[in-house]
């Protein structure tokens, strides 16, 4: 179960938010990968440029078996440009360090566990409009009602992403470079319709204007399903009528 669900809109410099659970992958083989991508993008003129963040495992970046948050940045559709993390001139990391806020590329201790411990992430993506700024595209880790600024990608790097994003997308991912053998586990390993505590999920998903409210109505930038895999993806409301998907699947 390894295709994307994507929610989708124009957005231009809205910032894109999600909570988004933390599951880990002990027994991931080397070759493959598993992740919970939130990313804006832009593909006007033919110029595919996309910034993506989330939680993922992978053994060929980190050596190891762990759920890392990253960052990531592309001009050209990930054929040539852009790496993940601080890996490659890009992504600027914020020298300040904040007790207990991993910062890209870090490993994610607390993790969420089967029918018991639901352990999530907040993050958001966000361009700097402000006067004298330049633009740039910022990441953030939130906790309550405190951003915590993880780094930024400076516009600088970008051709059609340096003016503004076309689309957001929030989804899962996973994949493996060996044909023949089986894909890893999306998620928590458990299918959508599994529900609370037992599948992975993306919630509060949101665009937001500039004071930080929800956008709800999809003429001015609001969020619509776009699900492509139906196994794999479950879109519901939560209880505050709030944007939410189940995913995953063996």
């Amino acid at each position: 179960c390894w295709n994307d669900k994507q929610e989708r809109s124009g957005v231009w410099h809205l910032p894109i938010y999600a909570r988004i659970s933390a599951w880990g992958h002990e027994h991931i083989k080397s070759y493959a990968y598993s992740a919970a991508v939130i990313q804006v993008s832009n593909d006007q003129g033919g110029e595919y440029n996309a910034i993506r963040a989330g939680l993922h495992t992978f053994p060929s970046l980190y050596k190891d078996n762990k759920l890392h948050l990253f960052a990531q940045w592309t001009t050209d559709r990930d054929w040539k440009t852009g790496c993940y993390n601080a890996d490659c001139p890009g992504f600027v990391p914020c020298k300040d360090s904040f007790a207990g806020v991993p910062k890209p590329g870090m490993v994610i201790e607390e993790l969420s566990s089967y029918g018991s411990t639901d352990s999530s992430v907040i993050l958001q993506i966000v361009k700097d409009e402000r006067p004298g700024i330049g633009g740039d595209w910022w990441l953030y880790r939130v906790a309550g009602p405190v951003r915590f600024p993880l780094g930024h990608w400076p516009a600088s790097l970008f051709t059609s992403l340096s003016r503004h994003a076309m689309e957001a997308a929030w989804y899962g991912a996973a994949g493996f470079a060996r044909r023949g053998d089986d894909p890893p586990a999306m998620g928590s390993g458990r299918g959508p319709r599994e529900g609370p505590g037992r599948a992975a999920y993306f919630a509060d998903i949101s665009l937001m204007d500039n004071m930080a409210y929800p956008v709800d109505d999809p003429s001015l930038g609001g969020v619509t399903a776009m699900l492509n895999a139906e196994r794999c993806y479950q879109v519901a409301m939560d209880a505050g009528g709030r944007n939410t998907f189940f995913y995953g699947g063996p």
